[in-house]
Order: structure tokens, then sequence, then C-alpha cells
């Protein structure tokens, strides 16, 4: 009789192997790592409580006024960026100006001269919009709509008053004042903002805002445990070695201990929570009184430390934040304008180099260092009497415009000069500055064209430029505006300029 084998075959866990002890211990290669980050949240300063159900918060909302009183630049509407980085005509792009062209030329008187009707029309534009070069320009026939008894109606989507140009020239940054709560409010200022994102933390106040005359209602809301990327784990025995499985051993009703264990592991984590608090953006939110209600029912009225914040505008409450519509994603066009500016140490003067304006390129590569002469043909003769032979300045490029320092109502400042070209007789000024980026509309007649503070510009030298930067608005609409934005080099613009000198002449026989 045959004899059967059946072999059956079946997955079971393995307990894991290890020692409790280590486990339990839970040992960590950076214990100062876990302290400076309870000193960064301010943990310290906590104490061991019940977790929070439900939190009863008074929130104020004060909103920002619109900028200049004007409803276009509404801070609860337009971004922040798009109100402190606008310039006057940032918004007539090339579009905009071709349509309104078009759409002006059949308006235009029949008698104009043939010279008034090239002075109407666009000339000198880069590519890709070059092709529009000879149509009519709608800016110049909006500049000009009065002379030339154009309607108004040709031109109601302009904006009028156009926004005020908050760019210093001086310091290269933009500075803005906005105010909150109306005539009764405070204001909030943007000092020293270098273009690109604004925050919280881009404004300050004078002084905080006034005391409400009525308190706001209270809001009820449920906290959540706080989490952000980098933050450590939120129990402490997420910690321990992956080989000790304390879930693994069951309670036993005979072992209290255990029990304890393992309600001590599932329970014991950190004490951060949040909770939501509703407002607008535009606004500054102050909490009055915040009450916490935990698990044991008991309630406590939380109070801002005296010595940290996390969140802090100054001048303002330690309870209130400035909340902007910012643009969190822009979308950001070609450089129109680009200057690097450094100070030049062997020829004591400060250089702004314009790589850009108006879309094209301009600068000519940086000048080479000067190539060793060659070696003389002939054989040197010791004894004969020197001779010395004079050798000009090196030339300098265009576009390379130097500052000098002088003292302008008591303070030093790098003012704008011209080089003069001395290859041509009689020599000539070099061309002029043309980007925006160097100039001052709020210059003198008399001049100077445009002054720098020395502190504005770092040992390593600032790189500036200007684009058209697009987002959209709180109610979903696109705004679009120039930017004119500042950073820092790696190192300045080196012109390698050589003054006249004397050479000795080698003497040959």
């Amino acid at each position: 009789m045959p004899t059967r084998f059946d072999l059956n075959t079946r997955l079971e866990p393995m307990r894991p192997g290890g020692d409790l002890d280590a486990g339990f211990r839970a040992d960590v290669a950076d214990p100062v790592w876990f302290l400076g980050r309870q000193w960064q949240m301010g943990e310290h300063q906590g104490e061991d409580a019940a977790s929070p159900v439900e939190v009863s918060v008074r929130a104020e909302q004060t909103a920002l006024d619109p900028y200049d009183d004007d409803p276009a630049l509404d801070p609860k509407v337009v971004p922040a960026e798009a109100i402190i980085e606008a310039e006057p005509g940032g918004w007539w792009t090339v579009g905009r100006r071709a349509r309104i062209g078009r759409a002006g030329a059949s308006s235009l008187p029949v008698n104009l001269p043939p010279d008034m009707h090239a002075e109407l029309r666009f000339h000198d534009l880069v590519a890709p919009y070059d092709r529009l070069n000879g149509a009519y320009d709608g800016r110049v026939l909006y500049e000009r709509r009065a002379a030339l008894g154009l309607a108004a109606g040709l031109f109601a989507e302009v904006p009028d008053p156009e926004p005020a140009d908050l760019w210093d020239p001086a310091e290269l940054v933009y500075g803005a004042r906005f105010n909150a709560g109306g005539a009764a409010g405070r204001a909030i200022d943007v000092p020293r903002h270098d273009g690109g994102d604004v925050d919280w933390f881009s404004a300050q106040a004078a002084s905080p805002l006034p005391a409400p005359g009525a308190l706001p209602p209270v809001a009820t809301v449920t906290p959540a445990r706080l989490g952000y990327p980098g933050a450590p784990n939120p129990r402490w025995w997420q910690i321990e070695d992956a080989r000790v499985d304390i879930g693994g051993f069951p309670p036993d009703r005979s072992h209290f201990a255990t029990m304890l264990l393992i309600d001590l592991v599932m329970s014991h984590a950190d004490d951060w929570f949040s909770f939501p608090v509703a407002t607008e953006a535009g606004t500054v939110i102050t909490l009055h009184s915040v009450e916490v209600r935990d698990a044991f029912d008991d309630i406590t009225a939380l109070s801002t430390p005296a010595d940290w914040s996390l969140y802090r505008v100054d001048g303002l409450d330690r309870t209130s934040l400035l909340v902007w519509p910012t643009v969190p994603t822009p979308l950001t066009g070609p450089a129109l304008d680009e200057v690097v500016l450094g100070v030049d140490e062997d020829a004591n003067l400060l250089f702004a180099v314009e790589l850009r304006a108006g879309g094209r390129e301009l600068a000519a590569p940086p000048p080479e260092e000067g190539l060793p002469a060659p070696s003389p043909a002939g054989q040197l003769h010791a004894g004969a009497r020197s001779t010395y032979g004079y050798r000009p300045s090196t030339p300098m490029p265009p576009y390379w415009h130097p500052y000098e320092i002088h003292e302008i109502d008591s303070r030093r400042r790098y003012v704008q000069a011209r080089l003069a070209n001395l290859d041509v007789r009689p020599p000539e000024l070099m061309p002029a500055p043309v980007s925006p980026l160097l100039e001052d509309p709020a210059a003198p007649a008399a001049g100077p064209v445009h002054q720098i503070e020395p502190a504005t510009v770092p040992t390593a030298g600032l790189r500036l430029d200007r684009r058209f930067v697009l987002g959209r608005g709180t109610d979903g609409r696109p705004v679009l505006w120039l930017q004119r934005r500042r950073m820092p080099l790696l190192a300045p613009p080196v012109s390698n300029l050589r003054f006249d000198v004397v050479e000795e002449e080698p003497q040959l026989s």
C-alpha cells in the first residue's frame, strides 16, 4: 500500500527579539537637538495638562485702508506686492499700447503734418514686437490726447490716477505706509522692501492699534495637533528601537504595571496644538482672549509669554498679526532692465553697468586684462641710457557709468558722472544711462541726475532688474505690475581701468 505525504506551509509572525530595556531607555544620538527644539517652541515655559478639546476665542479684525484712498489699491483685494512695487506707467504693456493705438488712429485730425504722425508711432521696438514698428502708440496718444482732441472714451480703461512710485532711487529699495482702521487707526510701514514676497515680517507699526469700544463676539473652535515640515515625532515612544514591540505584549489584569506602560506609550505626546481663527486677507487680526477647555472640563485662560514670540510684528501688540494677500507663485517675465553695481577699488569709483534696457542687450563684455607685451626683437643693451614712453589710459566700453563720491546736503553720496571718449577729436561724452533704474524722477533740473547712498551697495556688488509680474487678487482677477528687485552679487564688476602711465622702454643693440 503506497504511503502519502501531505506538506502544509503557514506564515506566522515572529515576536521581535531584543532587549526591552534598550527600547525603554529610548537613547538618542543628539539630545541637544531635542532641547533646542523645545526651547524654540517655548516648551520650557509650558506645563503638563490634559488635552484641549475646545477653544473659545475673541478675535478682532482691523482692515487695511486702500492705499492713498485709491479703491483700485485695496489691500484686501490687490496683492501687497502689486501695491508696493507698482510704478507709474506700468499698466502700459506693448499689447495695450498697440490696441489703444489702433482704436485711436481713426480719430486723429486729418491735417497733422507727417513729422507729427511719425512721433505718434512705434519705433525701435525689440523682437518679437518689432513687427509693430510704424503702428500708432496708444500711450503717446494718451499723453497728447488734449492737443490731438481725442475723446476720453478711447482711454476709459486707463487707470486714473496712476499708482505712486514707492521706489527710493538713492536707497534702491521700496518704502510704503499703509493705514489700518481708518482715521482712528495706526500706520503700518513696509520699510526697505527689496522686491519680491511680502509677508507679516515685512511690516512694522509705530504703536499698537487702539482698543475697541466693544469686545468682539466669542467664537468656539476645535483644536488639532500642530504639525509642520521638519517637526519631531509627536509621540516620544516613536523613537524606540524598531526591534522592541511594546504593543506586542498584551496587558495582563494581574500585571497592572504593564497596563500603565501601554497607557504611557499611547498617551504621552507633545503639548502643541493649533486652532483656526477666521480672518480675511488685508487685515490685522488681534486676539483679545483665548480660553481652553481640556478633557477634564477645566477652563484655562491663555496669555502670551513676556519674553518669547513666534510671530510678531514690531510695534503691534503681541497678540496681533498682519495678514497680507500675497502672490505665492507669480508669473515673471524676462528682465526688461538689468544693471549691476559695484565699487572698483583700483579706480576708486562706483560703476553701474547696464546689461539690458527696454528688453535689449546693451553692455559689451567687461574689458580684459592687458596682455603682456611681446618680447622685443634683438638684444637688450644693459648700458644704454633709459628712455620712457607715454601709455594712455585704457578706454571704457559704453554703458559703464561711473559714480563719484560727493557731499550732497551734508551727506556723502555716490553721484552719477559721465566718462569722456578720448578716441575722437575733440573728445565727446560717453552715452548717458538709458535704463530707468539709474535715474531719479525727482532730481532737480540742474542735477545731479542720480545719486546712491554708499551703504546701499555691498562690497560684493548689487544686481538690479526690472520685469513684469503677473498674479491674481483675492477676487480672482489677474493683476499685472512692473517689479524692480535688488539681489546681491558674488563679486563686483571689474573695469580693469588703467590711468595714464609712463613706462620704461627697453633699449636694443
